[in-house]
């Protein structure tokens, strides 16, 4: 029989759920700029003093435990002001869980801050930063393409096979051992997470995704059989 707590547990997910839809509505009725296909996991604060100085521009994603500031009472005791200024996350920008970022910066087009950053200055477009405070170390398109060498259709699983049950925990477990690092496509069923979102073109926009990675790891193949081939009738002459 199960106990009240598990009874309980789906209603308080689904006020919880409630809350946070109420509290994004306000802050964007009081000035927050949320573009289209940006998904925003739990827990994200945003400063509930100035959601007017925030923009989030299309096609970003910020995660769990995100917090972003557009105020500053350091100077508040001794001089009397509280400084204010702008954040901008621009287009295709993905921000990691637990990432601080503070007043006055501006952040991509399409960069990458990763998980427990502190994020004091700009970051650049195709920038990877980390860190506290946040700093460059990489380009995010060399990430893609890292990524892109490493999937294949032998580690790639649908995340809607998962939900339904269909890939079972202890295939995906074995998966990870098989391979050491797996890739999930697709979206979920229903994911509340969406903000200004067409479901149906976000899912073409991932199946058109897919195709282009395709593309590139035949190219990529294409070239590396090439350059082969080259180094070949190199050492033959």
């Amino acid at each position: 029989m199960p106990d009240l707590l598990s009874i309980l547990k789906p209603f308080a997910a689904i006020l919880y759920r409630k809350h946070e839809e109420l509290r994004l509505k306000d802050l964007i009725d009081r000035g927050l700029v949320i573009g289209k296909n940006v998904y925003i996991n739990k827990n994200v604060y945003f400063d509930g003093n100035h959601p007017h100085l925030i923009e989030i521009q299309d096609n970003c994603r910020i995660s769990t435990g995100v917090r972003i500031l557009a105020h500053d009472a350091t100077a508040f005791r001794r001089l009397g002001v509280t400084r204010a200024a702008k954040v901008r996350i621009l287009e295709g920008t993905f921000i990691g869980e637990f990432a601080f970022i503070l007043p006055g910066v501006t952040i991509g087009p399409n960069a990458l801050v990763a998980a427990g950053a502190v994020v004091n200055r700009d970051i650049g477009e195709d920038i990877c930063a980390a860190g506290n405070p946040a700093r460059p170390y990489g380009k995010f398109s060399e990430l893609l393409k890292r990524y892109c060498k490493e999937v294949n259709k032998k580690n790639i699983f649908d995340i809607q096979a998962f939900d339904s049950g269909e890939l079972s925990v202890e295939e995906a477990r074995r998966l990870c051992d098989l391979h050491g690092t797996i890739f999930i496509k697709g979206i979920h069923a229903f994911d509340p997470r969406y903000i200004n979102t067409d479901v149906a073109e976000l899912e073409q926009e991932h199946h058109d995704a897919l195709a282009t990675l395709w593309r590139m790891k035949a190219s990529l193949s294409k070239s590396l059989t090439e350059k082969s081939d080259e180094a070949e009738r190199g050492a033959k002459s």
